[in-house]
Order: C-alpha cells, then structure tokens, then sequence
C-alpha cells in the first residue's frame, strides 16, 4: 500500500520513467539476441553463396548453430555472478551512481558494437565471435549493476512501481524485435538492420539515462529511495531519549512477533516502524517457495529460448514469410509481445498472490512451463542437421500456439513474483533487498537454462 503521507507522483512521472528504465535494463539481450540473421551472416559458410544459407538450402556450420547457447552463457554468467554480489552488497552504497555508470558503460559499449557491423570479419570469424563475446560479457556486468540496483530500488517503492519496472522490460523486447522487424521490411539486408538497431539502441539508453537524472531531482523519489534511512534516524533519536526506552527496544528486538522463535523472521505490524534489519539468511527463508518459482520459470526458458526456437524452420518456402518473417516474428516478436501481455495480466487480474498458498500456486505453474522443452525440441528445430532427435511436429501453427502460450506463462509468472515476492517482507529497505535477490536468482535460472541449452541443442 502506498505511504499517505509520501509526496505524490505529478503527472505519473515517476511511474513512466521507472517503466523506461525497465525498457533499458533488458534492452542490450534483447537487441543481441533479436538480430540473428546478423549473427548467421558473420558466421556463415563464406565458400557457399549467401542465399543458399539464407534460404536454408544447406545445413548450419559449427558457429551458427552454437552461437545462440554461446550468446546466452556469456550473458548469464556475469549477470549471474555480479547480481548475488548487488543482492548482498547492494544496499551498502548509493543507487544513483551505480545505475548512471553502468548506463554510460553500456551505451560505450554499445557504440563499439555497432562500429563491428560495418566490419568485414570473414576471415575472422573465430576471432571475431571472441572479441563479440567479450564485449557482451562486460555488457552484462554492465547489466547486472543496473538491472539488480533498479529492482532494489522499485522494491522501495510502491508495487505498481516494480510493475512498471517488469512490463517495461518486457515492452524492451517488443521494441527490439519490432526495430529489426521494421528495418527488415524497409529491404535493409541483415547487416544494415543490425547497424540501424544497434543505433537505435544506443539512442533509447541515452534518454534513459536523461530520464534517472530527471527521477532523482523529484521529491516522490528521494522520499522513498531514503525512507529507510529517515526511519534509522528516527529510531536512533527515539531510543537515545532515556535508558527505560533502550530496554524496551531491546525487549522488542529479542521477542519475535510471530510466534516462531527466530527473532530474525519477526512480523512487524502494519504501520509500526521496523527495528531491526533482517539478516539476508532470513529473507531467503521467508520468499524461498518465490525464489524458486522464479528460477524455475526462467530456467525453462533459457533452455530453449533462442537456442532452440531460433533454429526452427517454416514447413513453407519460396516466400517472405517463410523465408525472412518466420524467425523475426514468429519467434522473437512474438516471444516479446506474449511476455508483455503476461506482464500486464500480472497487474491487471486482481490476485493477492503475498501468501504461503500463492507461492505454492507460482511454484506448480513454474514447474508445469517445463513442458514446452520436449515440445519446442521436437518442433521443426534445424532439419537438416538432425542426428540424434528427429521432428515430431512440423506445424508453423503448432510452433506459433506454443509459442504464445509459453511466453504469455512467463511474463505473468516473472511479473507477480517480482511484484509480490518482495511485499512478503514489512520494511522498505528489506523489500528492496528481498527484489535483488529475486533478480539475483531469476538470472541464475536463466543461466542455468543457458548451459543446459547447449546440451539440448546437441540433442538435435
């Protein structure tokens, strides 16, 4: 609930920029991942004419075919690694200058990205994935200091902010994927789509960084961002009034409310200031049930997600659905625009999900998505290179249905643990330690599912 004595939000300004902040923060994997006929170009066969490999008349080579799992891990790795750190060492500093040096960072390096596109790397193409991979690593270091800073700081906020910040994310896809599918149908070949989207890229994160400066010169924001701080003061001043006040603290801190025994999981009422600062050991174990649901669900979807999906063909031919639509809309966008309906939903179907049953609830959904994994590896997955699986199903509509219904079951499941999961937790400073450490474990899943990615393709 939000505070009725905190400053109002003019004009939704806030709300907006958090929302564009959540763009940004996935903006980078989004655009990486979204211009792979870019990537198949770099690593083509570059002794067989480019149609042939376009239209899938040969097979694809080493690097085209790994690429998409060699993408993933060098992206979740360092996301993984640098998101635990922000979720146990966070809150020790100042959200503003982590978020406004990890944007610059990005935008550098995006810049240096776009330069690589007019580069002819064919007689480099090992050298080339090599240097590419490196920068992405850096990136999600990049990433990770943002990302994890960004969800700590919406956790202290009211949840429709967190909300803006995971359908934000989400409309990021979007965005990415309709860019490439826009630069595609003005007749741009992969690689001037792929300069035009990076530089498309490299613009929205510069408004973005504009739009955290404006946000941290408003007084809604400096109210929440240092409620916790004004509250330790408070507390401070209060107990250093007189000796008998400092006992009945300390009778308070050592007697839990909840009837449990671990003073650490003590319930503060509503409305009474928290007095102690729980330990990040008893935040897991008050949102572990959360913690797994979401690594679970994002775990299921690394898996297969691009490193499967992206290599699934049309069961039709000879025409510009087929032959240049099929991956950058059936896949990608519309992967991106199921995973911002089911952000939406999160918000707009009233559940109060901030219970024991409805962790419970998430957690079962989370392990049914798993079922999309034998499903996507059994669809049209890279024909001509099948050695071990074979294809069960080779409908574009059967591809098309999984494929809403498993991004739509993401978005909903990340959005309202990401909105709910941290409210299981009173004080505004646990809150927003409790999001970090959901982002924290949400990117393990996805690394988790980067790794076993490789091996699923390797199934094929």
């Amino acid at each position: 609930m939000e505070d009725l004595n905190a400053p109002k939000d003019h004009y939704k300004l806030a709300y907006v920029i958090f929302y564009w902040l959540g763009t940004g923060s996935l903006l980078p994997w989004n655009f990486f991942i979204t211009v792979n006929d870019y990537w198949m170009h770099k690593y083509r066969d570059v002794t067989v004419p480019e149609n042939n490999t376009t239209n899938g008349t040969t097979g694809y080579t080493d690097l085209q075919l790994q690429w998409n799992s060699y993408l993933s891990i060098s992206s979740m790795i360092p996301n993984v690694l640098f998101l635990f750190i922000n979720a146990l060492l966070g809150h020790k500093f100042r959200s503003q200058p982590r978020l406004l040096a990890a944007l610059i960072l990005i935008i550098v390096l995006f810049i240096f990205s776009d330069v690589m596109t007019k580069v002819d790397t064919d007689t480099w193409q090992i050298g080339f994935m090599g240097v590419t991979l490196f920068t992405v690593v850096i990136i999600n270091i990049a990433v990770a200091i943002f990302q994890g800073g960004l969800s700590g700081l919406a956790g202290k906020f009211p949840p429709s902010y967190m909300g803006a910040v995971v359908q934000g994310q989400a409309l990021g896809g979007i965005f990415a994927a309709g860019s490439n599918v826009v630069m595609l149908a003005m007749g741009n070949g992969s690689v001037v789509a792929a300069f035009a989207d990076f530089l498309v890229a490299i613009i929205f994160l510069v408004t973005a960084l504009i739009a955290f400066i404006i946000l941290t010169r408003t007084e809604f924001y400096r109210y929440y961002a240092n409620e916790s701080a004004l509250t330790q003061n408070s507390d401070q001043v209060e107990s250093g009034k007189n000796g008998e006040n400092d006992k009945e603290v300390e009778q308070l801190i050592d007697e839990p409310t909840n009837g449990s025994g671990d003073p650490d999981l003590a319930i503060v009422n509503p409305g009474q200031s928290s007095l102690t600062k729980m330990s990040t050991w008893a935040i897991v174990k008050r949102i572990w049930i959360w913690i797994l649901a979401v690594f679970v669900c994002f775990f299921g979807t690394l898996i297969v997600f691009p490193a499967i999906t992206v290599l699934v063909k049309s069961s039709g031919s000879g025409n510009a659905w087929s032959d240049t639509y099929f991956i950058p809309v059936g896949c990608f966008l519309l992967f991106n625009v199921g995973d911002f309906v089911g952000r939406t939903l999160a918000g707009v179907i009233k559940i109060n999900w901030a219970t024991h049953f409805g962790s419970v609830c998430l957690l079962g959904l989370s392990l049914v998505k798993l079922a999309f994994v034998p499903l996507f590896l059994f669809c049209n997955a890279a024909p001509s290179n099948r050695s071990i699986t074979y294809v069960a199903i080779d409908s574009d509509a059967a591809y098309l249905i999984f494929m809403i219904i498993f991004s739509i079951s993401n978005g909903y499941i990340g959005s309202v643990v990401m909105m709910f999961g941290p409210k299981m937790l009173q004080s505004g400073e646990d809150q927003g330690r409790a999001a970090s450490l959901l982002v924290s474990f949400l990117v393990t899943g996805l690394a988790a599912g980067a790794f076993m990615s490789q091996l699923i393709v390797n199934l094929l």
